[in-house]
């Protein structure tokens, strides 16, 4: 890959995210989704990630993982919101938003680490992919517990 249009791609990616972030602060979105897509196209189709060599494709990968994790914990979290009584709703989303503030905090820790780095993309990546997947496994004993009261 071309370092240039990787460059450029992962560009566009990091601004996405920030957005997202933006978004999130403003409690537009109480699941945390950071939803980024490269012109229509699955970033898969870019990249192999098990062949990844350069800081760029490292990057990327780690944000694709990061997406694969935050999509898991957003469908966990829909069937939840449906099973939930109507007035327990309110609760677990403002847990989320709260834990949603708690891992991008978490994250700016290895944001100021790497801060400068080519590789500071990837270190926020993993550590919110890490964070997440950790909530997924919370909210999947949540959910089988309520499963298990029907």
């Amino acid at each position: 890959m071309n370092a240039k249009p990787a460059g450029i791609l992962l560009g566009v990616l990091w601004a996405a995210t920030a957005l997202g972030q933006q978004a999130d602060r403003q409690g537009v979105r109480p699941t945390g989704r950071e939803r980024v897509t490269t012109s229509g196209h699955p970033p898969e189709l870019f990249i192999n990630c098990d062949s990844a060599q350069t800081q760029s494709e490292l990057n990327l990968c780690a944000q694709m993982r990061f997406q694969k994790a935050d999509d898991e914990l957003n469908s966990i979290y829909k069937q939840l919101m449906a099973l939930l009584p109507k007035e327990d709703r309110t609760m677990l989303v403002q847990a989320q938003r709260q834990w949603i503030v708690y891992r991008d905090a978490h994250s700016k820790i290895y944001e100021k680490m790497y801060e400068g780095g080519s590789m500071m993309p990837m270190a926020v990546l993993n550590c919110k992919e890490e964070t997440t997947q950790s909530r997924i496994g919370e909210l999947k004993t949540l959910l089988t517990e309520l499963k298990l009261r029907q």
